[in-house]
């Protein structure tokens, strides 16, 4: 995916993976807990970059 200038910008201003565009669909947003994030992200991983041990968590839908 080539991107223009006001593309990359977008990108720097908001985030984002731009390889991940149109192959995959966010569905929700973290708006509290953003520590469990961070240890969902420090997990050990195996090839592929799945956990060793499957993360299980609880989760709320708020309208």
């Amino acid at each position: 995916m080539t991107l223009n200038e006001a593309q990359r910008k977008k990108y720097l201003e908001v985030g984002g993976a731009p390889f991940l565009d149109m192959d995959y669909t966010v569905y929700g947003e973290v708006v509290e807990g953003l520590d469990v994030v961070d240890k969902v992200c420090a997990v050990q991983t195996a090839s592929g970059d799945r956990p060793l041990e499957d993360v299980k968590m609880k989760v709320r839908i708020v309208d």
